[in-house]
């Protein structure tokens, strides 16, 4: 089965042998490495939003997704041993969170704004603890941009109740703010120690039963 992995690597020594001689070309590694998350991310992309709009919760999940993706760009945080898993995985959380943000926003009603608050919260305190959180595959080694990552964590947050509450003022979807809201309790645990060993367990179990690599 042609992987991402094998699909970017010869991509990238394609490319890198088609550049004219007497220039400094760069790595096939280097390129191949950028290929692999551009094309991961694409696909990634591409099938969160084919299954939202197939199950009607395009709002709800786009919440969440980007919600989720930009925290964890500065905050870190447990991966999947393969990319395969990572997607499944990534999708049925996507998906969980999206009907329960619908049921949410039914259930707290105008009361919404004040689970927005405690969230905020948690999610501060989180992130004094534990982010950025580093893995063997990513570590975080120097103290300054350890420090720096930190600060743009609290900032993020910050942002983030400014736009969620500016949005439902705004009358946006209540269910999409939900979603948000419920994709910053899932990836703010997944910055805790049982958060890694919640992934890791789920990751086991996938492993088990699709063992695609």
């Amino acid at each position: 089965m042609l992987s991402i992995h094998h699909l970017a690597h010869r991509s990238a020594a394609y490319l890198v042998a088609r550049l004219p001689e007497g220039q400094n070309k760069p790595e096939v590694e280097v390129v191949a490495f950028g290929l692999e998350v551009a094309l991961g991310t694409g696909l990634q992309f591409l099938v969160f939003m084919a299954a939202a709009r197939y199950l009607g919760l395009l709002p709800e999940v786009l919440a969440a997704l980007i919600t989720m993706a930009t925290y964890r760009l500065l905050a870190g945080g447990v991966h999947c041993s393969a990319y395969y898993r990572c997607l499944l995985l990534s999708l049925l959380t996507l998906i969980f969170l999206a009907y329960l943000g619908r049921w949410l926003a039914g259930a707290l009603g105008g009361s919404l704004p004040l689970a927005v608050l405690p969230v905020f919260a948690a999610g501060l305190a989180i992130a004094r603890l534990w982010a950025p959180a580093a893995t063997a595959a990513a570590p975080i080694i120097n103290p300054g941009r350890r420090a720096r990552l930190k600060r743009a964590c609290y900032w993020w947050l910050v942002l983030w109740l400014a736009i969620v509450s500016l949005g439902y003022y705004l009358g946006w979807p209540g269910s999409a703010l939900a979603s948000s809201l419920l994709a910053l309790v899932f990836q703010s645990f997944a910055l805790t120690p049982a958060g890694f060993v919640a992934v890791g367990r789920a990751d086991g179990l996938l492993k088990r039963l699709l063992p695609l690599g």
